[in-house]
């Protein structure tokens, strides 16, 4: 049986989680990473090593997923556009369970080899937009 009720500190612990991604969604959509006015962070790899990472762009392609600029946060960051419903969706049943005390589930499969799997898809991303060969060019920010 799921406890319908949230206790105090719960509330005040998801209003300022809330808080804090409503803050930062604004900050996103009011402010292009790509023109250079507002403060972003920039990439340690790519400052230092001249390389991409595999979340190189993610800012940028977050500002276009906000403006409903799919093609263009695509263009950007191909893997965070597309892993961003299955981390919304994880986070979205992590906080139900946490504010109602609540066991569900994902229906996503979380077994080692799966982690084990997402790793290596993400290494081989950041190897593949490193690659100054059509058509991994497409994959560098």
């Amino acid at each position: 049986m799921i406890n319908k009720t949230i206790k105090p500190t719960k509330c005040i612990t998801i209003g300022v989680l809330l808080l804090v991604v409503i803050v930062g969604v604004f900050y996103f959509y009011h402010n292009d990473p790509s023109a250079g006015d507002a403060v972003f962070l920039r990439c340690p790899s790519h400052l230092i090593f001249g390389i991409y990472c595999p979340g190189c762009g993610t800012q940028r392609a977050l500002h276009h997923l906000l403006h409903l600029e799919i093609r263009e946060a695509l263009r950007y960051n191909a893997l965070f556009v597309l892993a961003a419903p299955f981390a919304i969706y994880g986070i979205a049943i992590k906080t139900y369970n946490f504010m109602f005390d609540a066991k569900k589930t994902t229906r996503i499969p979380t077994n080692r080899t799966v982690w084990i799997g997402l790793l290596l898809l993400v290494l081989l991303f950041g190897i593949m937009r490193n690659v100054s060969v059509y058509p991994f060019t497409l994959l560098s920010p």
